[in-house]
């Protein structure tokens, strides 16, 4: 994986505030050994490596690193955003393709140029209330283009689900895209918690 062990050894035993000895008990080796690896001198043997990483795996950079897949390798326009102003995180091929000047927001808030659906939407504060207090599994929506951006007049209509789920303290939406038809009437519509879908 081309780590740096000198820097994953030193980086975990600060983070977990213990000592050279201490890890050294951990892992099985010698309080001498995790100096030498965190002096660079020498680098644990594969199976020290692999009880190195399993000690060190972080099952929420884990779940970062799995929805950050999913979205980007959606086959249908999905993007994830984070927090009331929906800070875009990421977004797929297919709403690269929908919305170029959309990599252009990542990193940056979307609320700022909402228009349409995604305005009422941000603007309903008992819906923006619900979300928060995690009263909301899904909002089905049906729109023309949310965002004001140069691509605005040409976006059709798309039914998109929206689901909401919290992380590390944060609150992340995930948002996904089908055509609509064309008389499809624009609005949307929030799924609670309790109500299920499917009969």
């Amino acid at each position: 994986m081309g780590e740096n062990w000198s820097v994953v050894v030193k980086r975990y035993r600060i983070r977990h505030c213990l000592t050279q000895k201490g890890l050294a008990d951990l892992i099985g080796v010698s309080q001498r050994t995790i100096s030498r690896w965190e002096r660079g001198e020498d680098n644990p043997s594969a199976v020290q490596q692999k009880r190195l990483r399993d000690l060190a795996w972080d099952p929420t950079a884990e779940l970062s690193w799995r929805v950050f897949q999913s979205v980007s390798n959606c086959p249908m326009p999905r993007a994830l955003s984070r927090g009331q102003n929906l800070r875009l995180q990421v977004v797929s091929r297919p709403a690269i393709e929908k919305r170029p000047s959309v990599v252009n927001w990542i990193g940056r808030d979307l609320a700022k140029i909402a228009t349409g659906v995604l305005l009422e939407m941000l603007d309903d504060r008992i819906l923006q209330q619900s979300i928060a207090n995690g009263d909301i599994a899904c909002v089905l929506s049906t729109t023309e283009s949310v965002l004001r951006t140069p691509e605005h007049p040409t976006i059709g209509k798309f039914q998109t689900a929206i689901t909401y789920f919290f992380h590390d303290g944060a609150l992340y939406s995930d948002a996904i895209a089908a055509p609509a038809a064309d008389d499809a009437v624009c609005g949307y519509r929030a799924i609670p918690m309790d109500e299920t879908l499917i009969d």
